[in-house]
């Protein structure tokens, strides 16, 4: 078996480019492999900021022979009532390559056949490489490419070398002018060496490249790095706390060293986020901290010169940083000087977006959102009003010089503002818990009003988003509805707020200008349920039915809820049959859905799937409502049904408000079990006379309904896990 070994040699690579390239790099080539019917054994790639690497063992030297069977005409055309072949036959097999006699007859669902029978011989893959190997390069997609010397070839950055080897022969492949070869380079500041790589084993060419300074393994580089760090840190008591600042960093650099550097302690005055942020977004400096998370004056530099000239680069480093610093301390300086109250009629000039409104529309819209959810949640009068204060406070910041220089602290630098301010503290930090969480792993909001600033803030953008035409689609979703939908849910289900999730939907709606006002709601909520009456609705909003479009948030918050549950495990049969019940209140909602999925592991489980399916499916027919008529109930089975149904109802119920479903199912179960399939086995329900038909139907229904508005329709349980 035999190896390959190609590194396309670049100019330097953007960090963020490297691994999804080099994942692309794997992908492709396994697929080419695929197509021209060859194995191997493994694939490896690594990389650093000038070269990707694909190193592949086990592969043959020649594709496999096969015999190939192409159909021709009939064996009725393809022979004449002699047994001989006719022009049709001899035609067809000389397009082919072979003799009319050689051809064999085969039986197909259409009738008899002939078929040329070819022997392909397998080609070299040496051959094959060079197709193979330009398909990979030119079809790796990058972010951004760029194209020199000829308008044929992009690519990340210009690329400057190719080294191909299969064994010790090198592939015959040329890439806009330039001939791949054996010879790579060291590092480009510590090496003057060129490297010539005799042949394709990849533990030979990696301690190669590491002679000339160059650390080929993204893994190693990382580690070294973090080795050093750590040693650096441990005088302090702490380690390294940011792997994803880490990764970065290790596809910077070929040959990494560190070196510690510090600044003057005044700047500590400034905020910790802002000293953070100046290090870590513009220069990639890692912050020193000690053992209880308090900054210190001290940083980490990580070179691509490894650690010689550790004085030179420390001054270089300290003075950029210093100037970094001392324009954070002007923007900090100046900020104060304007209040964040008195910035707010200045939100009027910031859009937002043209179909949306400005910053100082969302501010209102939010604060009457989240005076809504306060409400429900029974904040006192005291209270309300520092919601209504930090609504207010929320957006303010945006209009701040240290936001405009760094993005990523908005609400941080408003928390910050507001505190020197005199504003109170949770509205202080309810200013910049409100963006919480920014993605999926992040912290949730700690206080009250920051809690429901920030579910006020992600339901006004999910519905004015929505309204305005700007909805997820595929991979596209540049205003992180899905983001902001999974926060929502995230909040709603670890704080276990009784929030009416669906409420809250209508309540953001409804704010939303040129929409239905509040006083046509109800007449909307029943439109929305008639189907029949959609097309009735006025169209408004340039011709956007608001109907639809809120029926396309629900459905939305239904597919990010359903997803959430089947990302962590839960079987989908089970979350749609809780679900069908209701997912208004999203942590009675995953009360309901952890304890069908316990019971789906007990032994009353199919007994109890068993009753609910079939109560359902016949209770679903009932069209009247009301009570049973106890006079047309003509059989012991349905008396004894519905005397069971009286006597367990009052405390099957009793369970629902303190959320005990587990104990409601096996109580419901035992109640129920015997009767149901008495009734079922001895009790005809369709029967002629009308009136005892819909009594019947209206009994199961209501023996259906017990669990079914409860707790889930078990009906949606898929029949093989019965």
């Amino acid at each position: 078996m035999s190896n390959l070994l190609l590194e396309i040699g670049t100019e330097e690579i953007p960090a963020g480019y490297i691994v999804p390239a080099l994942k692309q790099m794997e992908e492709l080539f396994a697929g080419q492999i695929k197509k021209t019917r060859l194995c191997f054994e493994s694939i490896h790639t690594t990389g650093t900021p000038r070269r990707l690497v694909l190193f592949v063992s086990g592969l043959p030297q020649n594709q496999e022979d096969i015999v190939q069977e192409i159909k021709g005409p009939s064996a009725k055309v393809a022979f004449d009532a002699s047994g001989a072949p006719t022009k049709a036959s001899v035609g067809f097999a000389s397009s082919q390559g072979v003799k009319a006699e050689e051809m064999i007859v085969k039986d197909t669902p259409k009738g008899k056949y002939c078929f040329a029978v070819k022997e392909i011989e397998g080609k070299k893959i040496f051959d094959l490489l060079p197709e193979m190997l330009t398909s990979v390069i030119t079809s790796i997609n990058f972010p951004k490419s760029m194209r020199w010397k000829s308008d044929k070839l992009y690519f990340a950055r210009p690329i400057r070398t190719i080294l191909a080897l299969f064994d010790k022969e090198v592939v015959n492949l040329e890439l806009n002018g330039l001939k791949a070869g054996r010879r790579t380079s060291g590092h480009q500041f510590m090496s003057d060496n060129a490297i010539d790589i005799l042949e394709a084993d990849y533990t030979t060419y990696k301690e190669r490249l590491k002679s000339e300074k160059v650390i080929v393994e993204m893994d190693e580089r990382r580690d070294i790095i973090r080795g050093e760090i750590n040693s650096l840190l441990s005088v302090y008591g702490t380690t390294l706390d940011d792997e994803q600042l880490l990764e970065e960093v290790a596809n910077l650099v070929e040959f990494p060293g560190s070196v510690k550097c510090s600044f003057d302690e005044e700047f500590l005055a400034i905020p910790s986020e802002v000293v953070e942020t100046s290090m870590k977004d513009h220069q990639r400096y890692f912050p020193v901290k000690d053992k209880d998370g308090k900054l210190l004056p001290e940083f980490i530099v990580i070179t691509d010169r490894g650690p010689g000239d550790g004085e030179i680069i420390r001054k270089g480093n300290e003075r950029v940083l210093r100037a970094r610093l001392a324009d954070a301390n002007f923007f900090w300086d100046e900020d104060k000087k304007i209040t964040l109250h008195d910035r707010l009629k200045d939100l009027e000039g910031v859009v937002f977006h043209e179909d949306i409104g400005s910053y100082h529309d969302r501010w209102k819209r939010i604060g009457d959102l989240a005076k809504f959810i306060a409400e429900i949640l029974d904040f006192t009068p005291d209270r309300l009003e520092l919601v209504k204060r930090a609504s207010r406070l929320c957006k303010a910041d945006l209009l701040t010089e240290m936001v405009g220089e760094f993005p990523k602290l908005q609400g941080i630098m408003g928390r910050e503002y507001a505190l020197v301010q005199g504003e109170d503290e949770e509205v202080a930090r309810s200013i910049a818990e409100h963006y919480l969480p920014r993605y999926a792993d992040d912290v949730l909001p700690e206080t009250g009003i920051g809690t429901i600033l920030s579910l006020a803030d992600k339901f006004d953008l999910i519905a004015s988003c929505f309204a305005a035409g700007l909805i997820p689609s595929g991979s596209q979703d540049p205003y992180g509805l899905r983001r902001q939908s999974q926060g929502i849910i995230r909040i709603l289900e670890a704080k276990d707020l009784r929030v009416s999730l669906i409420e809250v939907i209508q309540k953001s709606f409804f704010e939303i200008p040129d929409y239905l006002p509040r006083e046509q709601f109800d007449d909307f909520i029943k439109l929305s349920q008639d189907k029949e009456s959609l097309t009735t609705v006025a169209k408004i909003r340039s011709g956007i039915d608001s109907i639809k479009v809120y029926g396309q948030i629900v459905d939305f918050f239904k597919d990010r809820i359903y997803n959430m549950y089947i990302e962590r495990g839960y079987r989908y049969d089970i979350i749609e049959s809780v679900m069908k019940v209701g997912f208004g209140n999203i942590s009675n909602l995953l009360c309901r859905l952890e304890v069908i999925t316990k019971l789906s592991k007990t032994p009353i489980w199919q007994n109890l799937v068993a009753v609910v399916d079939r109560t359902f499916n016949i209770g679903k027919n009932c069209t009247i409502h009301g009570e049973v008529n106890e006079e047309l109930l003509e059989k012991e089975e349905e008396r004894k049904l519905w005397a069971v149904y009286k006597k367990e109802k009052e405390g099957l119920l009793a369970y629902v408000p303190t959320g005990r479903y587990e104990e409601l199912s096996f109580a419901y179960n035992e109640a129920f079990e015997k009767p149901v399939h008495d009734f079922f086995e001895n009790v005809f329900v369709n029967v002629e006379d009308e009136k005892i038909k819909d009594n019947r139907l209206l009994l199961v229904k209501k023996v259906n309904e017990l669990y079914v508005e409860n707790i889930a329709n078990l009906s949606f349980i898929v029949e093989h896990d019965r």
